[in-house]
């Protein structure tokens, strides 16, 4: 690598240092967020969500600690989103309010944003979409964009000119020449890119342990197809709702074996209509129906692209497996494909649901007994290597991956000829400076903290609020312990129920033992007798939250407890 790098980083001036600090997306593959600093003037890339491990209890999402920029609001001259899915863009609803600085991004993930701010009751007038060639002035920062491939489309990579040189911040991508979307990766604006000469590049580096080439999104298509020809019932697809290419794929199958396509999910149906509207999604005519007559169509006539490939307890693929779905009834010869890979965190409850599913009898695909039905965005070990010699950066920032993604491209690039010190090794609010052609981690970090968003789960829509746990002292704690049997879920003994900080104990003796049979009762009323203690815990949580808010007007942090016999 020593030999083709530049010789020269051009600089427009060096007076002061530039500071990159990483809010989110180094360590952990979620809720990305990077703060780039030069005297009086910030950018920021990326505003995503992380999502909760089962350590957390209660909570729905996970966004970046915002603390550092709160006296720095003045300073920030915009927001640049590289792609649209949600561990970039997840975290703008609740962080953007405080910030009310211009979001620059281009046209479908800009589509995404407004369907966002619109559900939030938000202002869509500093969401600015940009083409893939337009430039922006943003104070000390120049940015300009180059067109990548990933998942999704208008994926870009962001070229940030600064007085100190030239930064390249390349979040998710793939070098795929045959996409869904027709979007390959600009290899020849990004050798360009790097003739002219760049000090720095943050790469995404979460698939940099497989090796060799990813297969094209194009080959999940055929995969598609033969599941549903050997599924003789309803056929349902999952994958990450924002994926729209992977949508596309799903509708060209329908299309060719006269099935229609049901879109169930908040998440996903919102996503299905931004594309469809934008021409990013191309639909037959009279091919989509409503979830609410998926019940009035054949079986063998029907596909349904449904929400909740990670598991999540409150998806609509959780509540279907568990029969609490309204419109979707499963039955014995439908099949469940998952076009997606568990994301870190979520191994177990994905895996949980694929054990539920399959004890109905579905059929159920995914990549553990066949890789022909995810293809990943993110670039394998040889994507990686053609972009660094492409780029030819002088030094190197790893993000978007796990510690050991981070050292294992580490080892990569020493292979590749740079020095270990020229790959920045860093963490979450260490601060990186830049001087004089230099790139170090400087030692100096700030305090940040998780933040999270947790659903009240009020109806099947709900609503979402911002809570620290720091402060649930405020609201106070319910600790409520209910033994199950593991094949049913059935309470069988007694549900316990702890307060702290909610109501005097003397004066919650008559409104805990309501509370217990609140939960009693709902486990009892359970459609479908699940052991799914994930699904359990949510059906506590629901009915728990619901009856203390109505009958105290307070909602306290609430922690389920179910222990299996």
């Amino acid at each position: 690598m020593k030999s083709f790098k530049p010789k020269f980083i051009p600089q427009l001036n060096s007076k002061q240092t530039l500071r990159i600090i990483p809010l989110g997306g180094v360590g952990d593959v979620t809720k990305n967020m990077y703060v780039y600093e030069y005297g009086d003037d910030i950018i920021i890339v990326d505003c995503g969500v992380g999502f909760p491990d089962e350590g957390m209890p209660g909570v729905d999402l996970v966004i970046p600690d915002i603390s550092y920029l709160r006296d720095k609001v003045y300073k920030i001259k915009g927001i640049i989103i590289t792609h649209g899915h949600e561990d970039h863009i997840g975290g703008l609803p609740y962080i953007w309010p405080e910030l009310q600085a211009p979001i620059f991004t281009q046209r479908l993930t800009a589509g995404f944003i407004k369907a966002k701010f619109i559900e939030h009751n938000l202002p869509k007038n500093k969401i600015t979409e940009v083409t893939i060639d337009q430039k922006l002035d943003l104070g000390n920062f120049k940015v300009s964009f180059y067109q990548v491939s990933h998942s999704i489309p208008d994926s870009t990579g962001i070229v940030i000119d600064t007085p100190q040189g030239r930064i390249i911040h390349q979040a998710d991508f793939k070098i795929d020449w045959t996409p869904v979307s027709g979007q390959v990766t600009d290899v020849g604006r990004v050798a360009q890119l790097g003739k002219e000469g760049v000090l720095l590049l943050l790469i995404d580096c979460l698939r940099v342990e497989k090796p060799g080439f990813n297969k094209s999104e194009k080959s999940i298509e055929e995969s598609f197809e033969k599941a549903a020809l050997e599924t003789p019932g309803k056929l349902l697809i999952t994958m990450t709702s924002s994926n729209v290419s992977r949508m596309q794929q799903a509708i060209n199958v329908a299309a060719r074996l006269g099935r229609k396509v049901a879109v169930v999910g908040r998440s996903f149906e919102r996503n299905f209509q931004v594309a469809r509207d934008l021409g990013y999604l191309q639909v037959p005519p009279g091919i989509i129906i409503v979830s609410d007559a998926a019940s009035s169509v054949a079986p063998n006539k029907l596909l349904i692209l449904i929400a909740g490939a990670q598991g999540q307890p409150d998806s609509s693929l959780v509540r279907a497996a568990n029969e609490e779905h309204k419109q979707v009834k499963l039955l014995s010869g439908d099949s469940v494909i998952f076009s997606a890979d568990p994301i870190p965190s979520t191994e177990s409850a994905q895996s949980a649901l694929i054990d539920t599913l399959s004890r109905l009898g579905l059929n159920v695909y995914y990549s553990a007994i066949t890789s022909d039905l995810h293809v990943s965005g993110h670039a394998a070990l040889e994507e990686l290597r053609l972009m660094l010699n492409l780029i030819k950066p002088k030094f190197l920032f790893p993000i978007g991956g796990t510690y050991r993604h981070m050292e294992a491209f580490s080892k990569m690039a020493q292979d590749m000829g740079y020095d270990k010190k020229e790959i920045l090794d860093a963490i979450d609010g260490d601060i990186l400076e830049i001087k004089d052609q230099n790139a170090v981690v400087s030692g100096k970090t700030i305090d940040i903290q998780n933040v999270y968003v947790d659903g009240l789960g009020i109806g099947d829509i709900g609503h979402v609020v911002l809570r620290d746990r720091q402060k649930m002292s405020e609201e106070g704690v319910v600790v409520v312990v209910v033994s199950v049997d593991q094949h049913t879920g059935q309470p069988v003994s007694d549900v316990d129920i702890i307060s702290r900080g909610f109501v005097f104990e003397d004066m919650a003796k008559e409104l805990l033992e309501e509370a217990k049979q609140v939960v009693q009762n709902a486990l009892k009323q359970q459609t479908h007798k699940t052991g799914d203690w994930r699904f359990l815990r949510k059906i506590i949580e629901d009915s728990l939250e619901k009856f203390l808010f109505r009958a105290t007007e307070r909602r306290p942090l609430i922690l389920p407890v179910v222990v299996e016999t």
